[in-house]
């Protein structure tokens, strides 16, 4: 078992926007996919600190169905990650012998 991003390439995702993510407020996301790389930081770093400012920009670009799921992908990507981490588990061509 191994993790990569093949999927996300299979679905058109090139190696620049995967680079692009560290400084994705620069990069070339529209509004509408920055607000969710807001939204997905702060999920990550310090849910704590999710205020109306962010819901707001959220609001204007997504509706309420969408921040639910949006809110519920991005729970899962972070604990998928937490857990393939904890197991050692290896990334893309990183494979056990």
């Amino acid at each position: 078992m191994s993790t990569s991003w093949v999927p996300g390439r299979d679905q058109g995702i090139t190696e620049e926007v995967v680079a692009a993510l560290a400084d994705y407020e620069r990069g070339p996301f529209t509004e509408r996919e920055k607000a969710a790389l807001r939204y997905a930081d702060q999920m990550y770093f310090d849910h704590h600190k999710i205020d109306d400012g962010l819901f707001s920009q959220l609001r204007e670009r997504f509706n309420d169905d969408e921040v639910l799921e949006l809110s519920w992908v991005i729970g899962e990507f972070i604990s998928v990650g937490k857990i393939v981490h904890v197991l050692g588990v290896p990334y893309g061509d990183q494979r056990e012998p």
